[in-house]
């Protein structure tokens, strides 16, 4: 029976925060394996054709559990050819402010009654990180 009465919205809503219990179908085997996936020591990757309810699955699992999560967005990965820089632009939100550099400048005065003497040194220095992630909070389910 066709309901006309529904809205595209209430079906189909994987960028919502939240799912539509009504329309939701339970995959009791598929919920206990990606709960104990991320309760366990392993990380968790959902990956499957569009449209088949990854989503709405893992939005399903962590809320009932209480469970905070990130989404990386996999078209950004793959695009950037870069998981970890994924991970991180997904935890580290526009307008973060991280330090890739400092400038540091020494100086000394001498002042004797004939003469009198100025030194000054700066030194600029970039810093760079081998892994983005390990920068990421501690506990952060992705």
């Amino acid at each position: 029976m066709h309901n006309k009465n529904i809205d595209v919205d209430e079906v189909f809503t994987p960028r919502k925060s939240t799912i539509n219990e009504k329309m939701y179908v339970s995959r009791p085997e598929l919920e206990k394996k990606l709960y104990r996936s991320v309760k366990g020591s392993m990380h968790t990757f959902l990956f499957g054709e569009s449209g088949n309810g990854k989503s709405w699955l893992y939005k399903h699992v962590l809320n009932q559990h209480n469970i905070p999560y990130i989404v990386v967005n996999g078209g950004n990965v793959s695009r950037e050819k870069s998981l970890t820089k994924g991970i991180v632009d997904a935890v580290f939100s526009d307008g973060s402010v991280h330090k890739k550099s400092f400038r540091e400048i020494k100086e000394a005065n001498l002042s004797a009654v004939v003469a009198s003497a100025n030194v000054k040194h700066e030194g600029e220095f970039e810093i760079h990180y081998d892994e983005p992630s390990v920068s990421l909070p501690k506990n952060c389910t992705i």
